[in-house]
Order: structure tokens, then C-alpha cells, then sequence
């Protein structure tokens, strides 16, 4: 692989803290929160050691790839040509789903925070344009940005909830009693959702990173510090509201913000906030839109690799992120016509898809390769 091509592990892990801090401000609180109740700051702890597992169990798998493979090429040569091909399609498939579903919650969050009666087609043609033209070019441009921006969001996020401290009640939060227990394993299942999703994602692009050793321990540490940041944002927005006022939020995190104070002066900042959270959405999107040609360029028996400066050669099939950018639009403008449906989507049927795809799905794969000795 052509060095200008490559990225590094570093910068792989900085998007997918980009990609989790999606759906950990839009489901993990208040889902968590409905199981857990006050003791939800103690469900992403609890989900530490099975992810864990989980992380080393992906390690594993990524380490079997060569140079220039991403998942997708595993999926081909753990289960063949034909079962791959059909495992390549269903990936493709839940791509651009989610992308779809992404675009469509992002203009929901648009439309309740910052620019009430408008029409979310609006805002998931534009991001979805915005997104597929990040699609077209260099993948490593992606990722290269999301280590930009990084710095700034996860400071961001800091920030508030440093200022979120003075509203904390410690009554929202304890006592936290034996009883307790079987509510938080509950509630873990969220952070276990949110968790698993940032694991696996990235792997769409790992083969953009070289191969080398320690990618297990660098994705532990990686993993570690997401489960302190969803249990500080618990601790927040659980703190200042409680657990049953948070569990009936849909945008819980987004409301915390609407009520803090700044230096005792600024106030009022959550349009600012919301406009800055639109960077994740369009990362993710771009990179599931990026994915899903890719996937759907293997499943035609392309040789999707990325080339250097071939990357904008269309005639190997890199035109199919046009189909594939206009099936995510489409279904962003299908999925959650009104408020019910849309809440249906985000807590019940893209947590179970998402659920599947990573504890059946790519297990399933990696078992099949090691009866099979592909792997």
C-alpha cells in the first residue's frame, strides 16, 4: 500500500470516539436510565469486561487480515465467494440503513433544538450531499479529520461537564443499594449496544492502517476511556435531572446543556452545541457510505482496495457510492415519518440490528473461517 494512503492506529481510535459519541448522546442515557434508574452511572463500568472480551475477540479477527484488507475482504475469504458475496450484501444493506437512520435523527435533533417546524427532508438532503462528496474522495481524508476535531468535541464535552458539576445532586445518584444489581445488568445492555458499535465500525476502514502488532492492547485502553467518558456523561445528566425525568428525555444531554451557565454570564449556548455535534453525524455517514460501495464493489468482484492515486477511478466500480448515497437519503426520508415512529427506530429496532450484526453476524463469520482454516 502506497504510504500516502496510510493512517495510523491513533488516528483509526480518534474516529471511532468521533462515531460512538453518536449514539451515546442520542440513546445510551436515557435507555440505560429506564433499567437502571439512579444507579446508570454504574452500567457502563459493568459493560467494561464483556467488551473487553468483545475488543479482543475483534483484535483477533483484524489481525488475520493482510496488507490492505479491511473486514469486508475477511468476510470473503471466511466464507467463500458465495456466502460472502451474500454477507457482503446484507453489510451493505445495514450501512446504509444506519447511515439513512443517522441522517434522519440529526435532522430531528436539528428541527427540536434549533429550528422548530421545519422540514427534516431539508437537512438530510443537504448533510447526505455533504457526505457522499466526502464519500467520493480519499477515505484517509475521513479519517484525518476526525483527528482534527477530535480535540475540539471531546473538549467540548469536558467542558460542560465540568460546569455541570454545581448541579449535580448527589440524591439523584445514591444511595445505590444490592437490589440494584439486576436493574444495572439491565441497563448495561445499552452501553454494551453503544460500545460494541464503536468497536466494530472502524474496522471498515482498518485496512487503511499498517499491519503491526498490539492492536488489542492499544483497543482496550481505547475502549477503557470510553466507558469513564459514558460514565462521567451519566453522572452529569443523571445528576442535574434524576432518573426519571432523564428516562422520559429523548435528548437528554442536549436539555443539560440548554440549562447551564458559563463563566456566570453565557447561557443558551445548546444551538452552538447541536450545530458542533453535526460533525460526528457527518463522519459516520461518510464512512458508512464509503463502506457500503465498498462492500457492494467486493460483492461484484471488484478488487476495492484502495490504490493511491487511483482512488477516483470509477470505472472499477467507485460509481456505486452514487446508488448507495441515494439509497441512505431515501430511506432517511422514510424511516420515522412522525415522533412515535422515529423513537421506535432509535430505541428499539436499530439497537437490536446493531445488536445482532455484532454479537451473531460477525462471529458467525469469524467461527466459519476458523472451521474452514481461512482465517
Amino acid at each position: 500500500m502506497n504510504k500516502l494512503t496510510q493512517i495510523s492506529r491513533r488516528q483509526l481510535f480518534a474516529l471511532a470516539t468521533l462515531m460512538l459519541l453518536v449514539p451515546s448522546l442520542r440513546l445510551f442515557i436515557t435507555a440505560a436510565t429506564d433499567y437502571a434508574g439512579r444507579a446508570v452511572w454504574l452500567t457502563a463500568l459493568l459493560a467494561a469486561l464483556p467488551m473487553l472480551i468483545y475488543m479482543h475477540f475483534i483484535s483477533d479477527l483484524m489481525d488475520c487480515r493482510r496488507e490492505g484488507e479491511n473486514i469486508q475482504e475477511l468476510m470473503l475469504r471466511c466464507l467463500g465467494q458465495k456466502l460472502g458475496r451474500a454477507a457482503l450484501a446484507l453489510t451493505a444493506a445495514w450501512l446504509v440503513l444506519y447511515a439513512g437512520f443517522i441522517l434522519r435523527s440529526g435532522a430531528d435533533r436539528l428541527i427540536t433544538t434549533v429550528y422548530p417546524n421545519s422540514s427534516p427532508g431539508v437537512f438530510t438532503l443537504g448533510l447526505g450531499l455533504v457526505c457522499l462528496a466526502a464519500a467520493l474522495g480519499n477515505p484517509r481524508s475521513i479519517v484525518r479529520s476526525a483527528m482534527l476535531i477530535s480535540p475540539v468535541l471531546i473538549g467540548s464535552l469536558l467542558l460542560i461537564l465540568l460546569f455541570s458539576l454545581d448541579s449535580i445532586e448527589a440524591s439523584n445518584l445514591l444511595p445505590v443499594t444490592v437490589d440494584d444489581a439486576l436493574p444495572v445488568a439491565l441497563g448495561s445492555l445499552a452501553a454494551v449496544d453503544v460500545l460494541s458499535f464503536g468497536v466494530y465500525a472502524v474496522c471498515f476502514l482498518e485496512g487503511l492502517c499498517p499491519l503491526e502488532p498490539g492492536r488489542a492492547r492499544q483497543g482496550s485502553l481505547w475502549l477503557l476511556a470510553m466507558v469513564l467518558l459514558l460514565s462521567l456523561l451519566c453522572l452529569a445528566v443523571v445528576g442535574m435531572f434524576g432518573a426519571e425525568l432523564c428516562s422520559r428525555l429523548s435528548r437528554p444531554f442536549f436539555i443539560m446543556v440548554r440549562n447551564l451557565v458559563f463563566f456566570r454570564t453565557v447561557e443558551r449556548v445548546e444551538a452552538l452545541v447541536v450545530m458542533l455535534w453535526l460533525f460526528p453525524d457527518f463522519l459516520l455517514v461518510s464512512v458508512f457510505l464509503y463502506a457500503a460501495q465498498y462492500s457492494l464493489r467486493l460483492c461484484l468482484g471488484q478488487d476495492a482496495r484502495f490504490r493511491g492515486e487511483r482512488f477516483r477511478d470509477m470505472s472499477r466500480g467507485r460509481w456505486l457510492i452514487w446508488p448507495t448515497a441515494l439509497a441512505a437519503i431515501i430511506c432517511s426520508l422514510l424511516i420515522g415519518p412522525d415522533a412515535l415512529s422515529l423513537d421506535f427506530w432509535s430505541a428499539k429496532l436499530i439497537p437490536a440490528i446493531n445488536l445482532i450484526f455484532a454479537f451473531i453476524f460477525i462471529p458467525s463469520i469469524y467461527i466459519v473461517g476458523k472451521v474452514r482454516k481461512t482465517l
